[in-house]
């Protein structure tokens, strides 16, 4: 008998993409698995639910969703043994891009998980992950596990204002906030360390920190970064003009990065941010650190094999 803790995406509008996944894993239940699926209406009751299940003692964890559902799934497993499946059934789906993951059929890809289950070695590969600390004075750090990216500046404001486009259709969200945001863009003066070397004050568009090649449902902001390499991608952008800020995401879509001379992207393995007033911090689509009136300050590190990503067999 299996234990598996199934999450689900707690953004699903009217909770019938929710119910429908549910369907979906109790058409296994002749299968020989025990199915532990929170609440997903309540986020916060539904992650100490699975919490609860993880300590209790399960042999997998699957996510059913996007990025977002990926990124309360993460912090279940990241340092842990037990391996993780993916369901890609969000908007994004960056994560499930760069592991490959077939992202046209997750019904196929949810059967493939569990029959994977059913051996008593399942396949499995090692993944990398991003622990992200954020400091504020006079108030508790605050870690976080990343699976895909951390978000800092226009991007991050994007991500904001696309999660409170609820009437737009979620395939559209991101552009509609992209034409939103543009108009109101202003260069942010960021300073930061890159692998301990000496801090750089800088004014740019955005930082972005990469554990996969892919942001906003498949942007190759870093198309070389890969999730299994024990580094990350550090990606710089200077502060452009409102045009070239309109450019810039269409010509990562169609891979014209040597045409993006505000673009610098690096290797590293740990980065330290000053983030000043009014800009908010993103990871995996979900607001790590709000846009406050003090900033923050935001370390970034790589771990190699942080968690292990379950493998669907053909059922």
């Amino acid at each position: 008998m299996r234990r598996i803790l199934v999450l689900l995406n707690p953004a699903a509008g009217n909770r019938r993409s929710a119910v429908a996944a549910v369907r979906d894993v109790a058409a296994h239940r002749s299968m020989r698995v025990e199915l532990v699926v929170p609440d997903a209406s309540d986020q916060a009751r539904q992650l100490d639910e699975a919490r609860a299940a993880v300590d209790e003692g399960v042999d997998a964890v699957l996510v059913h969703g996007g990025d977002g559902a990926l990124s309360g799934a993460i912090n279940l497993v990241a340092g842990r043994p037990v391996p993780l499946g993916i369901v890609p059934a969000g908007t994004g789906n960056d994560f499930a891009r760069a592991a490959g993951i077939d992202r046209s059929r997750p019904r196929a890809v949810l059967d493939g998980l569990l029959t994977a289950l059913e051996d008593d070695s399942p396949e499995v590969v090692e993944a990398d992950a991003l622990v992200a600390t954020v400091r504020r004075p006079g108030h508790e750090d605050r870690q976080h596990w990343v699976a895909n990216s951390v978000n800092i500046g226009f991007d991050a404001k994007v991500n904001q204002r696309a999660n409170g486009l609820r009437t737009t259709p979620r395939s559209l969200r991101y552009l509609v906030a992209l034409a939103q945001e543009v108009p109101q863009f202003e260069g942010i003066a960021f300073g930061h360390s890159v692998d301990g070397s000496a801090r750089q004050e800088q004014r740019l568009a955005l930082i972005c920190v990469q554990n996969g090649p892919f942001i906003g449902g498949g942007i190759a902001l870093a198309p070389h970064a890969r999730i299994d390499d024990g580094r990350m991608s550090v990606s710089f952008v200077e502060a452009i003009a409102k045009p070239g800020l309109v450019a810039l995401f269409p010509l990562l879509m169609l891979r014209r990065h040597k045409w993006l001379k505000p673009l610098s992207t690096r290797e590293a393995e740990s980065i330290s941010i000053d983030v000043p007033a009014g800009v908010p911090v993103f990871a995996d689509g979900d607001e790590l650190a709000a846009a406050t009136d003090s900033g923050c300050s935001v370390e970034i590190e790589v771990r190699p094999r942080a968690f292990r990503l379950l493998q669907a067999q053909s059922s």
